[in-house]
Protein backbone atom coordinates (compact mmCIF):
# COMPACT_ATOMS: atom_id res chain seq x y z
CA UNK A 1 0.00 0.00 0.00
CA UNK A 2 2.84 2.40 0.78
CA UNK A 3 4.43 2.23 -2.71
CA UNK A 4 1.04 3.18 -4.19
CA UNK A 5 0.84 6.27 -1.95
CA UNK A 6 4.41 7.22 -2.82
CA UNK A 7 3.70 6.93 -6.56
CA UNK A 8 0.46 8.91 -6.21
CA UNK A 9 2.21 11.68 -4.25
CA UNK A 10 5.05 11.85 -6.79
CA UNK A 11 2.56 12.03 -9.66
CA UNK A 12 0.73 14.93 -8.01
CA UNK A 13 3.98 16.79 -7.37
CA UNK A 14 5.16 16.47 -10.97
CA UNK A 15 1.73 17.30 -12.38
CA UNK A 16 1.57 20.48 -10.31
CA UNK A 17 4.96 21.64 -11.57
CA UNK A 18 4.18 21.24 -15.30
CA UNK A 19 4.12 24.77 -16.79
CA UNK A 20 1.15 25.97 -18.81
CA UNK A 21 3.49 27.09 -21.59
CA UNK A 22 6.05 24.42 -22.23
CA UNK A 23 9.72 25.25 -22.56
CA UNK A 24 9.62 23.75 -26.05
CA UNK A 25 6.85 26.10 -27.19
CA UNK A 26 8.68 29.12 -25.75
CA UNK A 27 11.86 28.00 -27.54
CA UNK A 28 9.94 27.61 -30.80
CA UNK A 29 8.83 31.24 -30.57
CA UNK A 30 12.36 32.36 -29.64
CA UNK A 31 13.72 30.56 -32.70
CA UNK A 32 11.07 32.16 -34.94
CA UNK A 33 12.01 35.61 -33.63
CA UNK A 34 15.74 34.97 -34.11
CA UNK A 35 15.25 33.62 -37.64
CA UNK A 36 13.00 36.48 -38.72
CA UNK A 37 15.20 39.24 -37.34
CA UNK A 38 18.29 37.74 -38.98
CA UNK A 39 16.57 37.03 -42.31
CA UNK A 40 16.51 40.68 -43.43
CA UNK A 41 19.69 40.35 -45.47
CA UNK A 42 19.39 43.49 -47.62
CA UNK A 43 19.24 45.86 -44.62
CA UNK A 44 19.98 43.73 -41.56
CA UNK A 45 19.25 44.30 -37.91
CA UNK A 46 22.02 43.45 -35.46
CA UNK A 47 21.59 40.98 -32.61
CA UNK A 48 23.31 41.78 -29.34
CA UNK A 49 21.52 38.89 -27.63
CA UNK A 50 19.05 36.35 -29.02
CA UNK A 51 15.39 36.31 -28.09
CA UNK A 52 14.42 35.07 -24.63
CA UNK A 53 10.95 34.01 -23.58
CA UNK A 54 9.25 33.27 -20.32
CA UNK A 55 5.79 32.54 -19.03
CA UNK A 56 4.33 34.64 -16.22
CA UNK A 57 1.54 32.78 -14.43
CA UNK A 58 -1.79 34.58 -14.89
CA UNK A 59 -0.36 37.21 -17.26
CA UNK A 60 1.07 35.54 -20.34
CA UNK A 61 4.21 34.94 -22.39
CA UNK A 62 6.90 37.61 -22.59
CA UNK A 63 9.66 37.68 -25.23
CA UNK A 64 12.61 40.08 -25.24
CA UNK A 65 15.43 40.69 -27.69
CA UNK A 66 18.49 42.98 -27.52
CA UNK A 67 19.23 44.39 -30.94
CA UNK A 68 20.38 47.29 -33.03
CA UNK A 69 18.34 48.73 -35.86
CA UNK A 70 21.47 48.53 -38.04
CA UNK A 71 24.93 47.02 -37.56
CA UNK A 72 27.19 49.84 -36.37
CA UNK A 73 30.95 50.12 -36.11
CA UNK A 74 32.24 53.27 -34.39
CA UNK A 75 35.18 53.38 -36.79
CA UNK A 76 32.79 54.13 -39.64
CA UNK A 77 31.14 57.07 -37.90
CA UNK A 78 33.48 58.85 -35.51
CA UNK A 79 36.09 61.38 -36.60
CA UNK A 80 39.48 59.98 -37.41
CA UNK A 81 42.53 61.25 -39.33
CA UNK A 82 41.58 59.28 -42.45
CA UNK A 83 38.22 61.03 -42.95
CA UNK A 84 37.75 64.49 -44.41
CA UNK A 85 36.57 67.19 -42.01
CA UNK A 86 32.78 67.15 -41.62
CA UNK A 87 32.36 63.65 -43.07
CA UNK A 88 31.68 62.13 -39.65
CA UNK A 89 28.75 64.50 -39.03
CA UNK A 90 27.18 63.62 -42.40
CA UNK A 91 27.67 59.93 -41.71
CA UNK A 92 26.02 60.25 -38.27
CA UNK A 93 23.05 62.06 -39.79
CA UNK A 94 22.70 59.36 -42.45
CA UNK A 95 22.92 56.65 -39.76
CA UNK A 96 20.21 58.39 -37.71
CA UNK A 97 17.93 58.68 -40.73
CA UNK A 98 18.51 55.03 -41.67
CA UNK A 99 17.66 53.89 -38.14
CA UNK A 100 14.56 56.08 -37.96
CA UNK A 101 13.23 54.55 -41.19
CA UNK A 102 13.56 51.06 -39.70
CA UNK A 103 11.43 51.67 -36.58
CA UNK A 104 8.01 51.24 -38.23
CA UNK A 105 9.03 48.13 -40.21
CA UNK A 106 10.40 46.64 -36.97
CA UNK A 107 7.08 47.23 -35.21
CA UNK A 108 5.22 45.62 -38.13
CA UNK A 109 7.57 42.62 -38.00
CA UNK A 110 7.07 42.32 -34.23
CA UNK A 111 3.26 42.28 -34.72
CA UNK A 112 3.53 39.52 -37.32
CA UNK A 113 5.83 37.52 -35.05
CA UNK A 114 3.33 37.83 -32.20
CA UNK A 115 0.48 36.58 -34.41
CA UNK A 116 2.65 33.57 -35.26
CA UNK A 117 3.58 33.13 -31.59
CA UNK A 118 -0.03 32.74 -30.49
CA UNK A 119 -0.29 29.65 -32.69
CA UNK A 120 2.97 28.21 -31.31
CA UNK A 121 1.79 28.56 -27.69
CA UNK A 122 -1.14 26.13 -27.43
CA UNK A 123 -0.92 25.94 -23.63
CA UNK A 124 -1.24 29.71 -23.18
CA UNK A 125 -4.82 30.52 -22.12
CA UNK A 126 -6.72 32.64 -24.66
CA UNK A 127 -7.40 35.28 -22.00
CA UNK A 128 -3.70 35.90 -21.33
CA UNK A 129 -1.31 38.14 -23.22
CA UNK A 130 1.70 37.90 -25.46
CA UNK A 131 4.34 40.60 -25.03
CA UNK A 132 7.33 41.33 -27.21
CA UNK A 133 9.98 43.83 -26.20
CA UNK A 134 12.90 44.98 -28.31
CA UNK A 135 15.75 46.67 -26.45
CA UNK A 136 17.43 48.88 -29.05
CA UNK A 137 21.07 49.83 -28.66
CA UNK A 138 21.98 53.44 -29.44
CA UNK A 139 25.54 54.52 -28.69
CA UNK A 140 26.42 57.76 -26.89
CA UNK A 141 28.28 59.10 -29.91
CA UNK A 142 25.23 58.67 -32.16
CA UNK A 143 22.55 61.22 -32.93
CA UNK A 144 19.81 59.40 -31.03
CA UNK A 145 17.06 62.04 -30.86
CA UNK A 146 13.68 60.56 -31.82
CA UNK A 147 15.15 57.04 -31.73
CA UNK A 148 13.53 54.63 -29.27
CA UNK A 149 15.50 52.68 -26.69
CA UNK A 150 12.70 50.15 -26.24
CA UNK A 151 9.63 49.05 -28.18
CA UNK A 152 7.05 47.07 -26.21
CA UNK A 153 4.03 45.50 -27.91
CA UNK A 154 1.28 43.71 -25.98
CA UNK A 155 -1.83 41.89 -27.21
CA UNK A 156 -4.39 39.39 -25.99
CA UNK A 157 -3.87 35.86 -27.33
CA UNK A 158 -7.51 35.43 -28.40
CA UNK A 159 -7.42 38.69 -30.37
CA UNK A 160 -4.24 37.52 -32.10
CA UNK A 161 -5.83 34.15 -32.95
CA UNK A 162 -8.84 35.99 -34.40
CA UNK A 163 -6.54 38.29 -36.37
CA UNK A 164 -4.68 35.29 -37.81
CA UNK A 165 -7.91 33.68 -39.00
CA UNK A 166 -9.26 36.93 -40.51
CA UNK A 167 -5.98 37.90 -42.26
CA UNK A 168 -6.17 41.51 -41.07
CA UNK A 169 -4.33 44.28 -42.91
CA UNK A 170 -1.41 46.15 -41.31
CA UNK A 171 -3.46 49.03 -39.82
CA UNK A 172 -6.22 46.69 -38.61
CA UNK A 173 -3.64 44.46 -36.97
CA UNK A 174 -1.82 47.42 -35.40
CA UNK A 175 -5.07 48.49 -33.70
CA UNK A 176 -5.06 45.27 -31.61
CA UNK A 177 -1.78 46.08 -29.89
CA UNK A 178 -0.89 48.20 -26.91
CA UNK A 179 2.30 49.93 -27.97
CA UNK A 180 4.86 51.57 -25.72
CA UNK A 181 7.83 53.36 -27.21
CA UNK A 182 10.48 54.40 -24.68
Amino acid sequence: MRPFLLIAAATLCFAASEPICSINSLRAVEAAINDRVQSNVSDPYYFYAPARGTYLQGYGAVFTVDMGLVPVSPMNYVSNPFKPAGAAEKDLTALHDRKLKKVDPLKAMMRELMVGACQKLPGLPASERIVMEAFLVNFKWEQSRDLPNRIVLTANKQQLLDAASKHLTGPELAALFNEEIL
